[in-house]
């Protein structure tokens, strides 16, 4: 790992936040890439092995257990938390770790049961923390409960303006715990590649590339894109490679992408003090609305808050009044394995490993809480009306 001065005051900023120590954090171009080195570091240890996930999410956090030899099993998810639940249930007698994503940002209240489960079983807990950046389960102590901490400063992440980037933190807890895995993870993050200068282009070009997508005709999108992919002049969010269940090496994070990061971080507190807010408004108007129910009562800077509705009809009509108004409305993880694989097999996933979020995927909007208080108001207008109770003749 090459330590730049900004690398070091990113990750004091890191530390800072999250009440840590900077020298726990490791830097990276991706998320996935630092997720990818710490599955290997799984798989030099301990040989081929399951891994415990869940399938609502993007398969980007299940890419790199395929790429480091392992196996993915699949939980299914609470429907209040839309988080892996019942992991004991699950395991195997090759499971070697449990990664537990934050979706949303709703912290999963059962990380500290998991957590005693990990320590009896000797399994490695995961903290998928790309959807809340600097936030982590903690004990009373206000101490990381995970043993490894993924966070991100991606593309539609927390923070807006930032679109690479990605931050593992290692818990030294580890290493009383499984010294032989904690030096090894630690080699694997110390040693991630350099970016080759083509992908470098494509990162400071990618701003460029998108705000001419966001301009030019609807009808001309696609070609535009299918263009810029065709010449490998694009890095999009997730890849045709990451879709046939790939991902490029493990890449340590550009100068140019911690700059970014760097001077944006300080934003966050702002970021989430908004957010909040958006959040208490949403629970307060939308408690009692007819044909969908609040997700979650979670009082978290949510990345979005989730609402689910009765049926998938109902659920594309509040989607599609919303976004001709103007409102980017994400379907969060719709499909399942966002945004779907080329090849199922080679993810080794059935349906009936997860019949809740079989059925929610499909029912859940997700609503931006990144709005000011005023616009908030105008998205609940529009989509109460959507949703009065159907009148019967």
């Amino acid at each position: 790992m090459i330590t730049t001065e900004s690398n070091l005051a990113l990750r004091k900023k890191l530390a800072n936040y999250s009440n840590t120590d900077a020298s726990d954090w490791y830097l990276c171009l991706k998320a996935r890439y630092g997720m990818a080195a710490v599955y290997k570091a799984v798989f030099d240890v301990y040989g081929s092995s399951d891994v415990l996930t869940t399938p609502y999410t993007c398969i980007t956090s299940v890419n790199p257990i395929l790429v480091s030899y392992l196996k993915p099993i699949y939980a299914d998810i609470d429907p209040t938390t839309l988080s892996i639940t019942d992991a004991s249930k699950h395991l195997t007698k090759r499971t070697r770790a449990i990664c537990v994503q934050h979706t949303l940002g709703i912290i999963n209240p059962e990380m500290k049961k998991i957590s005693k489960l990990c320590k009896e079983k000797n399994l490695l807990l995961v903290e998928d923390s790309a959807h809340c950046l600097g936030r982590m389960a903690v004990n009373s102590k206000k101490e990381p409960i995970a043993d490894i901490s993924v966070h991100s400063f991606g593309v539609e992440k927390v923070l807006q303006n930032t679109k690479f980037g990605g931050a593992i933190y290692v818990n030294p807890a580890l290493k009383k715990k499984d010294p032989k895995l904690y030096d090894k993870i630690i080699n694997h993050l110390l040693n991630l590649k350099e970016v080759p200068r083509s992908l470098d282009l494509k990162i400071k070009a990618y701003r460029g590339e998108n705000a001419i997508l966001q301009r030019i005709p609807n009808r001309m999108q696609n070609g535009f894109r299918n263009f810029l992919l065709k010449t490998k002049a694009y890095e999009p969010a997730v890849t045709p490679m990451e879709q046939r269940a790939n991902q490029l090496p493990s890449y340590a994070i550009t100068e140019f992408a911690t700059e970014v990061a760097l001077k944006h971080i300080g934003e966050l507190s702002g970021n989430y003090a908004r957010r909040a807010e958006n959040v208490k408004i949403y629970q307060k108007y939308l408690q009692n609305a007819h044909d969908f129910h609040i997700v979650s009562d979670s009082e978290d800077p949510l990345l979005a808050f989730p609402i689910v509705f009765e049926d998938v009809r109902r659920a594309t009509d509040a989607y599609v009044a919303l976004a001709s108004s103007g409102f980017f409305i994400r379907r969060w993880y719709s499909p399942l394995l966002y945004p779907g694989p080329t090849d199922n097999r080679k993810y080794e996933y059935n349906p009936k490993m997860a019949p809740i979020a079989e059925l929610m995927h499909a029912r859940v909007l997700c609503l931006p809480t990144n709005l000011t208080t005023t616009q908030t108001k105008k998205l609940i207008s529009i989509l109460l009306p959507v949703n009065k109770p159907v009148q019967k003749n």
